[in-house]
C-alpha cells in the first residue's frame, strides 16, 4: 500500500484476514471490537483496501453536513443516543462532520486527510485515541448482533400436520378436512 491518501489511516482487519478496513466501515463487525484486528505491516502490504473504505478515505460519495443534529436526523441515529454523542462529540476536535453514502454512520474529522476523530453509529461510538486506537463507547439501546452486524433471526417452529391426512395444520391445532 504505497498511495499517499492512506498516510493517516489506521487500518483493521477481520481475524480471517479479507480487507483492510477503517474503523466505521460496515464490513466489520460491529458487535464487537475484539472481532477486529489492527492491520500490521504484513497486512498492509498484503492486503487491499476494502472499495467502500477507499470511497471514504478519498472523500467520493460523503454527504456533509453543517451539524451533527442535521447529520443524526439524516441517518437517523437514535434519539435517545443523541444527548451521549453530542457530549462525547463536544469533547473531540474537528472541523468537519459527513456520513458515507450508505448513512451506516456519522464521522467527524478534519480537511486534511487524517483519520476521522470518531464515528457515530446506532448503538455505540467509536473515538479515536491516538495513531492506532479507538475507544468504543456503548450507547444505552446499544445490543450485540451475530455475525457481520445483522440480528439473529428468531427460530421458527415447525409447523404441526395432521397425523391422518398430512396436511398442516391452522393455529387451532385441529384439522379442517379430518375434523
Amino acid at each position: 500500500m504505497t498511495d499517499d491518501v492512506y498516510r493517516y489511516q489506521t487500518f483493521y482487519r477481520t481475524k480471517a484476514r479479507g480487507r483492510l478496513h477503517v474503523m466505521g466501515c460496515s464490513h466489520l463487525p460491529s458487535a464487537d471490537p475484539s472481532d477486529f484486528v489492527l492491520a500490521d505491516a504484513a497486512d498492509l502490504a498484503d492486503l487491499a483496501v476494502c472499495t467502500e473504505c477507499d470511497k471514504e478515505i478519498r472523500g467520493i460519495g460523503r454527504i456533509p453536513y453543517e451539524s451533527l443534529d442535521a447529520a443524526f436526523e439524516d441517518v437517523k441515529l437514535p434519539v435517545e443516543n443523541r444527548p451521549r454523542m453530542r457530549e462525547i462529540a463536544a469533547e473531540l476536535d474537528y472541523t468537519r462532520i459527513w456520513a458515507p453514502q450508505g448513512r451506516s454512520y456519522v464521522a467527524v474529522g478534519h480537511l486534511d486527510g487524517r483519520a476521522a476523530a470518531a464515528y457515530f453509529t446506532h448503538g455505540h461510538v467509536d473515538v479515536r485515541v491516538d495513531d492506532a486506537t479507538y475507544r468504543r463507547e456503548e450507547m444505552p439501546n446499544f445490543t450485540r448482533t451475530s455475525g457481520r452486524g445483522g440480528r439473529v433471526a428468531a427460530t421458527e417452529r415447525p409447523a404441526a400436520v395432521c397425523p391422518t391426512c398430512a396436511v398442516q395444520l391452522p393455529a387451532t391445532g385441529l384439522c379442517d378436512d379430518c375434523d
